[in-house]
Order: C-alpha cells, then structure tokens, then sequence
C-alpha cells in the first residue's frame, strides 16, 4: 500500500468512496458534493492524501495544516472502502495528515460523530483526547465530538 497526493484520476474513487460510506450518507453527501470536495482540493482548498494498493483507491484523508484557529491543523474527512476497513489503511491516512501538520505546528484537531463509538476508540488509541462537543454544529440533531492531538502548545514557554 503507498499513501500519496491526490491526484485528478483518483477524483472519482474518492468521491464513490465517500459517498458509498453509511457515515457520509447519514450527512447527506452526494456522489456530486463528494467529486466536489475533491475537485476543490485540487484547487488548493485543502490537502488530500489517498491510500492505494495495486492501481486502486482504498481511501483518502482531507486536512488542513492551518484549520484551526488559524494556526493548527485540522483533519476534515477521512474515508476507507468498506472492504479495506480494518486492514491499516485509516491509520497509514491518519500517518500521512499528522506527518504533514506537525511541520507547521504542534496540534492536530478533528470532529468525529457523537454515534460512532468506533472512530472514537480509533482515534483515542492514536493519542487524540476528547475536548469538548459541539451539538447542531454540522446539521440539526447531529452532536461532533471536538478531539486534539498535541505535542504541546502553539506558543512555547517565555525564558
């Protein structure tokens, strides 16, 4: 398996990966919004790093390195085929976006869906800690679990 950029090849893939994931759906995303996503992306809007095993797109991580609050990274979106779950494909992505953001600064944050306990246990075994939790944030009835990872704060201590 490699992890990579993005390319325009892999716009289609992602987007079926995204839009074909029980997650995604329950948000409402199209085929037409996911192939947008990644089409802007290309455009500069955001950093995408796909997973790929012999010619084929098993997943992607959307991020920004400067997110948020201006200055730490933020993990958008993450995906892998139902049929590449559970195999690494998550964690190398997740490898990819940390190596990236932690260049530019010491925390990464992200939004994982209060009903997907699996996300949590996945993100809490790779050091991310629950932070807060924000109700109605993405869409009515919909509670986002805040989640940091951090390798300390954005300004480091006076001498």
């Amino acid at each position: 398996m490699t992890v990579r950029p993005l390319g325009p090849a892999d716009v289609e893939a992602c987007a079926a990966i995204m839009s074909g994931l029980p997650l995604w759906q329950a948000y409402g995303v199209t085929v037409r919004e996911a192939r947008e996503t990644f089409q802007s992306a290309l455009r500069g809007a955001a950093q995408v790093q796909v997973a790929e095993d012999a010619g084929r797109v098993l997943g992607f991580v959307e991020y920004l390195v400067g997110g948020t609050f201006g200055h730490s990274g933020y993990v958008w979106a993450v995906g892998v085929a139902a049929d590449a779950q559970d195999r690494g494909v998550g964690a190398r992505l997740m490898d990819a976006a940390e190596s990236e953001i932690f260049k530019s600064g010491p925390n990464v944050f992200l939004l994982v869906s209060a009903s997907n306990a699996a996300a949590q246990r996945f993100y809490e075994r790779r050091g991310y800690r629950r932070v807060g939790e924000l109700t109605d944030y993405v869409g009515p009835g919909l509670t986002e679990i805040l989640y940091r990872k951090t390798q300390g704060p954005i300004r480091p201590a006076s001498a």
